[in-house]
């Protein structure tokens, strides 16, 4: 039987577990049918090590069985928590004995050493048999994370230390500006890194509304950002939370869009295929591949047409070029001398929409969208206080015709919600 071992080499499985444990929480061994128990036990023990302080357990009623779920108060930390996930992964032996030689041996920035020269430095210095192959390939690993520069001389490839932080001016406003990036914004395990290497803390920013749980999907994030700097198309592997089925989809991406409300990332692509602009959610896309590269001038032409239909664009359902539009009209009742932020909500969230005052304490908002049932979540909100809504789509002809079928879904939901709460 195979030992525990806290460390990973594949992020996949377990920033699956995590997820589930953080987001949906609460989760027990019989919640993870589709794997063995000895996996989910693994998983559980790796999280209890890294995030001992978040974790919490309970036991059901029979307490036959433990229920595991994430504590974590984002306006309270310093750093995300979750950053701990990249910081693990597995290595032998000779790779620790090699990290340490290689570094130390290319401390000094002015030196530079062949593949060759340093596996006999190994030999030399510290009396330790080194594989030439291993060295090569260590070094070229390091030299794609940063940690080494490569140049040519001649014949020979040449190794040299990359330029470390404290080399760089003013320092100190670098790593204020640090102290905040890492603990928002996308990517922040970089900060968090570089703060973590000069051993320093962050004692000055705090985050409100932050979403610590999408740190889970900044590799994929990395890979599509790539692919739209080199303007190469995509294929990416999409898996349902749901059923748990894989789909693959390819275009070339052109956004990323991020959710105000609940922090989740979206990358917006052309499809070429159907001639549209769909979105897939991040959390959802296990890998990313580039393919053929896009020339720049077609792409800045896809952007543009992008930004043209994107300002009819509600939620991230996805934009399809021939697609019609839909026009919502909705009347909202608010008292002007003590509601007044009923209209300034219309106003700061309407994303454009008008709003104009029809009768006293009454007010209609317009706005176009190419899916008005995006609105629905956003147009219940208001419930208790709507006086009239009207929807209107466009047909055949290109006019405008009241859409009945969507304005009752709309009342059918509402319904459902009334028997639900026994209303």
């Amino acid at each position: 039987m195979s030992e525990f071992q806290e460390l990973i080499k594949n992020i996949d499985k377990c920033r699956d577990y995590v997820r589930d444990f953080f987001v949906y929480g609460f989760k027990s061994r019989s919640d993870f049918p589709g794997k063995s128990a000895r996996t989910y036990d693994d998983e559980r023990r790796r999280i209890v090590s890294w995030l001992p302080e978040y974790v919490r357990e309970d036991f059901t009623e029979n307490e036959r069985s433990k229920n595991i779920s994430l504590q974590i108060d984002q306006k309270k930390l310093d750093t995300n928590p979750l950053f701990s996930v990249w910081q693990t992964k597995s290595f032998t032996d000779r790779d620790l004995m090699l990290h340490f030689f290689l570094l130390k041996l290319l401390e000094d920035k002015d030196a530079a050493y062949s593949a060759a020269e340093l596996t006999e430095l190994i030999m030399d210095e510290y009396g330790c048999e080194a594989d030439l192959q291993s060295v090569r390939r260590k070094c070229n690993e390091y030299a794609e994370e940063g940690l080494l520069t490569v140049r040519r001389e001649g014949k020979s490839v040449l190794y040299s230390r990359g330029i470390r932080f404290d080399e760089l001016p003013c320092t100190e406003e670098l790593t204020d500006m640090i102290r905040c990036f890492q603990l928002d914004q996308p990517l922040g395990i970089v900060g968090h890194s570089i703060l973590s290497e000069r051993d320093e803390a962050n004692g000055i920013f705090r985050i409100k509304h932050g979403f610590p749980s999408f740190t889970l999907e900044d590799e994929i994030l990395l890979c599509l950002l790539e692919a739209m700097r080199e303007n190469r198309a995509v294929e990416v592997l999409i898996q349902s939370n749901r059923n748990r089925r894989e789909v693959l989809k390819s275009g070339c991406p052109l956004k990323i869009f991020v959710s105000t409300r609940s922090g989740r990332r979206y990358v917006c692509m052309y499809s070429g295929k159907r001639n549209s602009f769909p979105c897939f959610r991040l959390d959802q896309i296990k890998e990313v591949k580039c393919t053929d590269p896009v020339p720049e001038k077609e792409r800045k032409t896809l952007l543009a047409r992008l930004e043209e239909r994107s300002v009819y664009v509600w939620g991230v359902s996805g934009i399809t070029e021939n697609s019609g539009m839909q026009k919502l009209v909705l009347t909202i009742h608010a008292d002007e001398d003590s509601e007044a932020y009923i209209v300034q909500r219309l106003i700061r969230e309407g994303e454009g929409g008008t709003v104009e005052r029809t009768a006293a304490d009454t007010f209609r908002y317009e706005k176009t969208v190419t899916d008005v049932m995006e609105m629905f979540p956003w147009i219940r909100s208001f419930i208790g206080r709507i006086e009239g809504l009207k929807i209107y789509g466009t047909d055949g002809s290109g006019k405008m015709k009241e859409d009945a079928e969507l304005e009752s879904r709309f009342y059918r939901d509402l319904q459902k919600m009334y028997r639900m709460y026994e209303i």
